[in-house]
C-alpha cells in the first residue's frame, strides 16, 4: 500500500503539469487555457475514481500475507457477501450461511482472498454513496461520520497554502504508518472517531459538487470553463486530502476491529 501511494503522487504530477501550464497560458491563449482547465476538471475526477480501485487493490494484497482466520471480521464477512450475495434479505438463513462459510475458510491454511468483493463489478464515478459503500465493506460504517468534525473537515476553513503545507505532512505520516505490515494505526486518528451530521456533510457536498462539474464537461453540457485554475488547484488539494483520509480511516478499522 506505501508503494502504490508514491504512484499516486505520480499521476498527480500529470495534474501539476497541466495547472502550470494553464497559469502560463492564462492571459496569453484563453482558448488553450479553457481546454486545459476542463482537461484538470476531468482528471481529477478520474484519479479519485482510480485511486479507490487502487487503494482496494493494495490493502487487500497486503491483507493476502494473513491466513483467513486472522483477517478482521469485516474483511471475512464481505470476501464470503461475494459468494452469496450482498442482499442481506435474499433469504431466510442468509447470517448463518455466512458464518458457516466463514468457519469453513478458516480451516485453510492457504487461502487467499481478492479485491472483487471490495469494488463494483462496473466504473463508478467517486460519489459519497461509492466511497460509503466501499469503506463499509471493511467495516466502517458510515465514512462521512468519521469525517464530520474530525481534523480533515477544517481544510474547508483553511487557506489554499494552509492546505498545500498540510499535505506533505499528512502523507508522510500516513505512508509511514503503512511502511510495514501489519499496518500501525491507532484508533480513530486525527479526530475522526464517528460524530452524526444533519443533511449532507461537507465532504459529501464537496463530492457532490465536484462530480456535478464533472458531468458538465463530460456529457457536453457546459462547453464553456467556470473554473479559474487557482480554484483547480484548491479542489485537487482537497481531493488528496480525501484520499489521504479515506485510506486513514478504513486502515485504522482494520488495524482496531
Amino acid at each position: 500500500m506505501a508503494d502504490y501511494l508514491d504512484t499516486v503522487d505520480l499521476q498527480w504530477k500529470e495534474v501539476d503539469i497541466l495547472a502550470n501550464e494553464a497559469m502560463r497560458v492564462e492571459t496569453s491563449n484563453s482558448e488553450l487555457y479553457n481546454a486545459l482547465c476542463r482537461s484538470i476538471t476531468i482528471l481529477i475526477v478520474a484519479h479519485m475514481e482510480g485511486f479507490l480501485k487502487g487503494a482496494v487493490k493494495n490493502i487487500i494484497s497486503d491483507y493476502n500475507s494473513v491466513k483467513f482466520k486472522n483477517l478482521p471480521n469485516a474483511v471475512k464477512i464481505t470476501y464470503c457477501k461475494k459468494h452469496l450475495g450482498f442482499d442481506e434479505s435474499a433469504f431466510a438463513n442468509y447470517h448463518e450461511r455466512i458464518r458457516h462459510l466463514i468457519a469453513d475458510l478458516e480451516t485453510s491454511s492457504d487461502f487467499k482472498i481478492s479485491h472483487e468483493a471490495f469494488t463494483f463489478d462496473k466504473n463508478r464515478n467517486p460519489k459519497p454513496d461509492s466511497l460509503d459503500s466501499i469503506a463499509s465493506r471493511f467495516g466502517v460504517s458510515d465514512i462521512f461520520k468519521n469525517l464530520n468534525e474530525s481534523l480533515f473537515d477544517e481544510v474547508f476553513s483553511m487557506t489554499s497554502t494552509r492546505i498545500k503545507k498540510a499535505l506533505p505532512i499528512v502523507s508522510k505520516r500516513i505512508k509511514r504508518k503503512l511502511s510495514k505490515f501489519p499496518y500501525q494505526f491507532e484508533k480513530n486518528p486525527y479526530g475522526t472517531e464517528p460524530v452524526k451530521y444533519r443533511g449532507r456533510s461537507m465532504w459529501q457536498t464537496f463530492l457532490d459538487d465536484l462530480n456535478m462539474k464533472r458531468h458538465t464537461i463530460a456529457h457536453g453540457n457546459d462547453f464553456q470553463n467556470s473554473l479559474y485554475i487557482n480554484t483547480l488547484i484548491d479542489l485537487k488539494d482537497k481531493v488528496m486530502i480525501l484520499q489521504l483520509s479515506f485510506l486513514l480511516i478504513i486502515c485504522s478499522e482494520l488495524c482496531n476491529s
